[in-house]
């Protein structure tokens, strides 16, 4: 089958960073349009050319610097498709259901094509369909990373954990991991706002509603001081957590990105008290994100959509606009085919 010469996508309009680079600057759901017309991507030897079915939305990417780019930018970079062509010896045929995180530094998937590195990517588990899908690689692998990789792996079993931003759409992937690696002698505290009556169902030990509990850190702390703090706000909820987890403790955080967080209160300070604090950014790896499939083969992980939108501006727009002000938990996808 001939493939076209130009397809559908979303555009982010915005100033590009300096090259090679991610920042954080300004952004608006005002700078995403509708490309009826997008040039289609050629991929390059060593890579797979993709037929997008569903797109995951990261709500602040319109925040991010992205480097300059030949063609329109194309947003949002955890993919859903199957396969059109790729490289001899990668594992994948066309035809091939997969899904995956592409490389933030390349083209996103808000379109009707892309393409993606075949290590980044892997088959969709059976059971799941393409918008479930979408939705797992980029939440999934930053709690992962967060708990398995960064620090040497600090989550061990046994652990109390203490989840900020439980509600959100990596933060309900953190509930299920997490619980299923501190296992049942372990302990999930789930902080969240609307949608935390749900928590529970997906392993929380105790849920604490800010919206409900003022002084949400004095009820946290009644179940005595945590392990690990794995922080998906920052700003002033990351200050007030910094108190709940002990000496000798962690804290990762994937809210208060450099510079921002060393200028949160106390963050300084943890050194003194031997407190490993962490800071990452989440990045595409297909080894990490097989293990993944493998825990929701099993049941173990539950892929959690809460809104899922057509590839036209407005409905872009409206998504991503009620995502930003936290009009629901879990992810927001786009449904491409």
């Amino acid at each position: 089958m001939a493939l076209p010469a130009t397809m559908k996508a979303i555009n982010l309009n915005k100033p590009a960073g300096p090259a090679g680079t991610v920042t954080f600057t300004n952004g608006s759901t005002k700078d995403l349009t509708f490309n009826p017309s997008q040039p289609m991507p050629s991929p390059s030897p060593t890579q797979a050319l993709i037929r997008v079915h569903a797109v995951a939305v990261t709500p602040y990417e319109l925040t991010w610097g992205f480097p300059p780019q030949s063609e329109p930018r194309v947003p949002c970079h955890d993919i859903a498709g199957t396969i059109v062509s790729a490289p001899a010896n990668s594992g994948f045929a066309p035809g091939d259901r997969v899904f995956g995180l592409l490389d933030y530094m390349g083209q996103g998937g808000m379109a009707e094509y892309t393409v993606g590195e075949p290590e980044y990517l892997v088959k969709i588990p059976e059971g799941l369909d393409f918008v479930e899908a979408a939705s797992v690689s980029r939440s999934a692998l930053t709690v992962w990373q967060a708990m398995r990789v960064q620090g040497g792996g600090l989550l061990k079993e046994g652990m109390k954990v203490l989840v900020t931003g439980a509600t959100g759409a990596v933060g309900r992937y953190a509930i299920q991991m997490i619980k299923h690696f501190v296992g049942k002698e372990g302990k999930v505290i789930a902080l969240g706002g609307k949608g935390s009556e749900g928590l529970k169902a997906l392993g929380a030990d105790v849920v604490v509603n800010y919206r409900e509990t003022k002084e949400w850190d004095e009820a946290v702390k009644k179940e005595g001081p945590v392990d690990l703090i794995f922080d998906c706000v920052g700003k002033k909820t990351l200050e007030k957590a910094l108190a709940l987890v002990k000496d000798g403790g962690a804290i990762v955080t994937i809210g208060s990105p450099p510079p921002d967080v060393v200028h949160v209160e106390g963050w300084n300070e943890l050194k003194e008290r031997n407190v490993n604090g962490i800071f990452f950014i989440v990045g595409p790896q297909g080894e990490q994100l097989a293990q993944i499939a493998a825990l929701i083969s099993k049941g173990v992980v539950k892929p959690s959509v809460a809104l899922v939108v057509d590839l036209s501006e407005k409905s872009v727009r409206d998504g991503w606009d009620t995502a930003l002000n936290g009009g629901f938990g879990g992810t927001l996808v786009v449904k491409v085919l």
